[in-house]
């Protein structure tokens, strides 16, 4: 008898547990970017406020085998070991600091990583920086300086670091100055990114999906039942390509609901001057990709509807407002003066709902259900007996 319910509970466990999982977004591990291997080290860079900030080139997993080389973004923040990397907008970050006469952050990044190390080579960044000779570390350290200065704000110190570091800073600081449209767009992207609708009688969208790439892309709807992605035809889809616009058609009978909209794309291009936050909003340094490369990507967009019905209120005042009103009848005049007043007869007295006495009336058919009741608590008590008994048999 004990394992019946022991049964139960495993299959209702069983049961939720596989509700979560397949309710889950079908992403998979290699869809998410990390920080793999030891980066390389650069030379140590003095601030102006006299503060030191170590530099290196991360190595930043994209894909299931690809990897970039990458350089942090801020300089008061940490890279957090085995946290999920995506790649972001740079309009979603906000405060983004500028100096005087500069142009767009995002595109003056771009163009620091796309004419210093590792695209260039040792040598020739040497000689555009006039220098007679920069090495890995210092190259490392000026691009770093240099991206500092264009997205957090910072300085160097220039009697305080290497000769070679400083003239490769001035030279990506002075050529990004004038960078415009230089921010390459995301590799992949679904937009907008959140859609809300009340009553719909059409598909929800358009969403547009944007790719870097050529090749088709995997879609996915995750959240809420009764609900696909179609064309602008209204055929059900299950890929789409860059450009192209989706919509969420929703089961009529479904009066709200909120769904997830998946873009899973595969080998996608990826150049260099990308940005890469935590996923989800995980706190962990903000890096930029120093290097073009390939990854595995996702994309998605939370739509919402709800059809709006009549509050309880409106409909309790219709119903009042239809509802027979009685008609009044002549008013009762006062009697004349020196009249006799003539008594109305009052009306017989009905028992008070606050009277707690049981009328005669309802004595009899009280004593029938008491009865009733006392016929049934015997019988329950003899099966209780009988249960116990046999239980015990069985044990013995």
């Amino acid at each position: 008898m004990r394992g019946i319910p022991l049964r139960c509970a495993v299959l209702l466990a069983s049961a939720g547990l596989f509700g979560t999982l397949t309710g889950a977004p079908a992403a998979t591990a290699d869809e998410f970017s990390r920080v793999d291997r030891d980066p390389v080290v650069g030379a140590e860079l003095v601030l102006d406020d006299g503060r030191s900030a170590s530099t290196s080139l991360f190595s930043l997993r994209v894909g299931a085998r690809n990897s970039v080389r990458a350089y942090a973004a801020l300089v008061d923040q940490e890279v957090r070991p085995r946290t999920a990397y995506v790649e972001s907008h740079w309009s979603d970050r906000e405060g983004w600091a500028q100096v005087p006469q500069a142009t767009d952050p995002a595109d003056r990044a771009s163009w620091i990583v796309a004419n210093s190390y590792p695209r260039v080579d040792l040598t020739p960044l040497a000689v555009g920086a006039g220098a007679l000779h920069v090495d890995q570390a210092q190259a490392i350290a000026g691009t770093q300086a240099a991206l500092w200065h264009v997205l957090d704000g910072a300085d160097l110190d220039r009697d305080a670091n290497d000769a070679a570091v400083v003239a490769v800073y001035d030279l990506l600081v002075d050529g990004s100055a004038e960078a415009v449209d230089t921010a390459a767009e995301p590799s992949l992207d679904v937009s907008p990114d959140v859609l809300e609708a009340v009553a719909p009688e059409a598909p929800l969208g358009p969403l547009t999906v944007g790719s870097a790439g050529s090749g088709s892309l995997r879609l996915s709807v995750h959240g809420a039942p009764a609900s696909w992605l179609v064309d602008g035809e209204g055929q059900r889809v299950s890929r789409a390509g860059d450009g192209d616009s989706l919509y969420l058609d929703v089961d009529p009978s479904v009066p709200a609901g909120v769904a997830t909209v998946h873009v899973h794309g595969r080998g996608l291009p990826l150049p260099e001057g990308r940005l890469f936050t935590g996923r989800d909003g995980a706190s962990t340094q903000p890096l930029v990709t120093a290097e073009p490369g390939t990854m595995n990507g996702s994309a998605a967009a939370t739509l919402t509807w709800h059809r709006s019905t009549p509050s309880e209120p409106e409909e309790e005042e219709a119903a009042r407002s239809e509802e027979p009103v009685a008609e009044e009848g002549p008013a009762t005049q006062a009697p004349a003066a020196g009249s006799a007043r003539v008594e109305e007869p009052s009306p017989p007295e009905s028992p008070s709902a606050n009277d707690d006495r049981i009328p005669d009336d309802d004595l009899a058919s009280t004593g029938t259900w008491l009865s009733a009741l006392l016929i049934i608590a015997g019988a329950l008590v003899v099966s209780g007996l009988l249960i116990l008994v046999l239980g015990r048999r069985r044990r013995d």
